[in-house]
């Protein structure tokens, strides 16, 4: 896969209350499989992806997003008919915070 293919975010980065807290945080970044790069400038976090993001992936990006409380809203970009059931799903923890209050759907 050519390097034009890559999927790039970028987030304003979490505070550290520590250094350990700062290296769980990239360990756990890297650790995810659609990671490819990780870098920063000034106060964002750049992640480059090798590609779109697994329902496993995505899973620990809203997990590390949500717990560093980051911006999720560039995780919207993700949502597919595959994965809408439970991505888009209002009663998540995340949905306000990477959908917007505003666009919860009603359920039947």
């Amino acid at each position: 896969m050519g390097r034009q293919s890559r999927l790039r975010l970028a987030i304003r980065g979490p505070v550290y209350y520590s250094q350990r807290d700062e290296k769980a945080f990239y360990d756990w970044l890297r650790s995810i499989t659609c990671v490819a790069e990780v870098g920063g400038r000034l106060r964002d976090v750049h992640i480059t992806l090798k590609r779109r993001p697994s329902d496993s992936d995505l899973w620990d990006l809203l997990a590390l997003l949500f717990r560093y409380r980051m911006n999720m809203k560039s995780l919207a970009a993700f949502r597919t008919t595959r994965n809408a059931k439970w991505f888009d799903d209002p009663k998540k923890f995340w949905h306000a915070k990477v959908f917007g209050r505003g666009t919860q759907r009603k359920s039947n």
